[in-house]
């Protein structure tokens, strides 16, 4: 029996020793996209995407999309100069293009001009007034999310759906593409959401947050403070427990909330904090120094408990945690 119970105590360590590494790094350097171990070793090149980093891997870490916009230097919005998302699997094979923003159509082959009503006044906005900024998944892997910017004089935020497998818009009553919300940099984790919200005076974006369980009512987390301590909001990170929310936030660090309790974790500037499956330990980028116009990243983990984090891969320029 003792040996028994040796066998199992040992078994059961081993799986929680692998369960311990249960992930890896999908990460971008220069026009590729690379993974890597969970410790930033055995990277191997998947595929190349092209510069930019408009890129996530879907919450079971299966698929790629990225978004290439279209060639030129000259501005535009979503159909005068478009983007388009394409999806692979997540060896870099089966590639297809999804959908290109100036030939979107709903499921029903109907072809989208314009973004849902933004207010309660049910104003519609033309595709020519937007640019997208963001692209994620939703927790389920069926949607994703394109976050974009007015691209006009007026300023403003939308987060809109896309049908994941099939590439449709999803849209409204009146077949605008349909808003999730006036928000972007979107990432769910359940029901939860996290998204960065306009703020109402310059130098502030709140952090906003919605339970879709309770209803699509998004809070900013300082409500009555505006422009927030933390100023300008930016990739927030859900935890896999839904319980707290990491961001970054120029030029005043990487902060973690939970509830409506705000706390600084670190200083200076930091970019697209993401959590480990644990919901302790927290991946983020910071800025290599550089002499030239190029910008590069260093990727650092901070564990639960540490006093600084340490350097877990080099010369980086975007990254994703995925299940391994």
């Amino acid at each position: 029996m003792t040996v028994l119970r040796n066998v199992l105590a040992l078994g059961l360590l081993g799986l929680l020793a692998s369960g311990a590494q249960a992930e890896r790094f999908l990460f971008q350097r220069g026009t590729g996209l690379y993974l890597a171990t969970r410790e930033g070793k055995e990277a191997r090149k998947l595929l190349d995407i092209g510069p930019g980093h408009l890129w996530s891997a879907s919450p079971d870490g299966r698929r790629i999309v990225w978004l290439k916009p279209a060639a030129g230097d000259s501005e535009g919005g979503l159909d005068t100069r478009p983007a388009t998302v394409y999806l692979a699997d997540i060896t870099g094979r089966r590639q297809k293009k999804l959908f290109s923003t100036d030939a979107l159509t709903d499921r029903q082959g109907r072809k989208v001009t314009a973004l849902g009503p933004l207010d309660a006044g049910g104003v519609q906005s033309a595709l020519a007034e937007w640019s997208a900024v963001s692209l994620s998944w939703s927790a389920d892997g069926r949607t994703l999310y394109l976050g974009c910017t007015r691209v006009g004089p007026l300023a403003g935020l939308a987060t809109v759906t896309v049908d994941a497998q099939a590439g449709t818009a999803i849209v409204d009553a009146d077949g605008n593409w349909k808003t999730l919300a006036a928000v972007t940099q979107v990432d769910a984790r359940g029901t939860a959401l996290a998204g960065v919200s306009l703020g109402k005076l310059p130098g502030g974006a709140p952090l906003a947050t919605c339970n879709l369980a309770l209803g699509n009512t998004w809070t900013q987390l300082t409500a009555g403070e505006d422009p927030p301590s933390y100023g300008m909001a930016q990739w927030p990170a859900l935890a896999p427990d839904s319980k707290s929310v990491a961001f970054a936030s120029q030029p005043r660090g990487l902060w973690l909330a939970e509830g409506t309790k705000l706390r600084r974790l670190i200083n200076g500037e930091v970019v697209r904090p993401r959590f480990g499956e644990d919901s302790k330990t927290i991946l983020f980028l910071a800025p290599r120094p550089t002499t030239t116009d190029k910008q590069s990243y260093d990727l650092f983990e901070l564990a639960p408990g540490a006093t600084a984090p340490k350097v877990v891969l080099s010369d980086v320029d975007w990254f994703d945690v995925v299940p391994d």
